[in-house]
């Protein structure tokens, strides 16, 4: 994800969390808003914050780090237009497997409208790889 593609400012965050619709899981929550005018033809933004209550700077950037990862490998296409935060909400000391977040995180995106689930996905070398595989 390039850096022109994640929400960075504070007003961009507010206005997510002011206009957008909120969806929860178990362990990620989801905040999502549909851009208006000549903004709803940009590439889709992402920011990524873990709650408080996860004590220590080292657990929430890794918990940071676990989002985008799994943001990353989840086979969600984002449709132009739309901002998302994703947030960790899980229990300090349960933290989720990589796997079931990829899960979670695409059954958000595509549950809020801002996304459908694709079924293959390049991976690196620029081969198909199928879904589950």
């Amino acid at each position: 994800m390039a850096s022109a593609d994640r929400l960075k400012r504070n007003r961009d965050f507010s206005r997510v969390y002011r206009l957008g619709i909120y969806h929860g899981g178990n362990a990620v929550g989801l905040h999502a808003y549909r851009n208006r005018g000549s903004y709803a033809r940009q590439t889709p933004r992402v920011g990524f914050t873990v709650s408080r209550t996860i004590k220590g700077a080292v657990l929430r950037n890794r918990a940071k780090r676990l989002l985008r990862e799994s943001f990353r490998l989840s086979v969600v296409e984002v449709f132009p237009g739309f901002d998302l935060i994703v947030t960790a909400r899980w229990i300090p000391g349960k933290e989720p497997a990589l796997s079931v977040l990829t899960q979670t995180i695409g059954q958000l995106i595509s549950g809020s409208g801002a996304g459908r689930v694709g079924l293959d996905k390049e991976d690196k070398n620029g081969s198909c790889v199928r879904e589950g595989e």
